[in-house]
């Protein structure tokens, strides 16, 4: 079955609120809109802050129900407002567009099929085409696209390497930081250069990592039938095919 927009009676979220009321004893968490989902969050970032001993630069997520990079964000922030938060953006979803040109909109949907059928992305758990009221707290400086390939690629980078069995959101939050480390370090470079100093001077030291944060969100034996399926991959050209320790998969 396609994905369907939340204006449709058959998207998950209309079916639960249905289903919920049709039954005696049940409720509808509603995680999408429900503002506790960003207060639970607000946990996780102090959870962060505390163990990384306040010795964090920057934090990165993609965005479901928004209440996680929302909470987190807002909480890191209140502790130091310099804390880089990044929002990483699958295929389909109109997050990136929105924080960085302040429309929410995604190209993979054109015109007149936006409402019936929403771009159909291998990375599930992460995207949004609307603005939830959890995801709209969010205190976000930079955002990036991250393609399919590069989560698939990723998800086998790190089973590989460091034995993580991720799901898609996961291994979509771990290009995120690595476009941020990148992000980050190239402007380190350009403020050192800029500044007077010789950034190929043997004497100069080079700035040192970024601390970043991410969160490993879902298991990869969620995703057994589409993201971590090889025949699913390759009938959709997504099969990994970088087999080391570097991440040039990543663009």
């Amino acid at each position: 079955m396609r994905p369907v927009s939340i204006t449709h009676p058959d998207h998950f979220v209309n079916v639960a609120r249905r289903r919920a009321a049709s039954r005696e004893n049940a409720i509808f968490a509603d995680q999408f809109e429900n503002s506790a989902n960003f207060r639970a969050h607000l946990k996780t970032g102090e959870e962060i802050w505390q163990q990384t001993r306040g010795i964090v630069d920057a934090f990165v997520s993609g965005a479901g129900t928004g209440g996680t990079i929302a909470g987190i964000s807002c909480y890191l922030k209140s502790k130091n407002p310099n804390i880089t938060v990044c929002l990483v953006d699958p295929p389909g979803s109109s997050l990136y567009n929105r924080v960085t040109r302040g429309v929410a909109f995604a190209p993979e949907e054109s015109e007149g099929t936006r409402l019936r059928h929403p771009f159909d992305t291998v990375t599930e758990g992460i995207g949004l085409n609307r603005l939830t009221g959890n995801f709209k707290k969010a205190k976000i400086d930079v955002a990036f696209r991250g393609t399919d390939t590069e989560a698939v690629e990723m998800a086998a980078y790190l089973l590989r390497n460091e034995g993580l069995f991720v799901g898609s959101s996961a291994a979509m939050n771990c290009v995120g930081a690595v476009k941020l480390a990148r992000h980050i370090m190239k402007k380190k470079k350009k403020k050192t250069a800029t500044g007077g100093g010789d950034i190929n001077n043997t004497h100069t030291p080079p700035p040192p990592p970024p601390v970043i944060v991410t969160i490993l969100c879902d298991g990869g034996q969620r995703h057994l039938s589409k993201f971590h399926n090889a025949k699913y991959l390759e009938s959709h050209g997504l099969t990994p095919v970088h087999t080391g320790k570097d991440l040039d998969f990543i663009k």
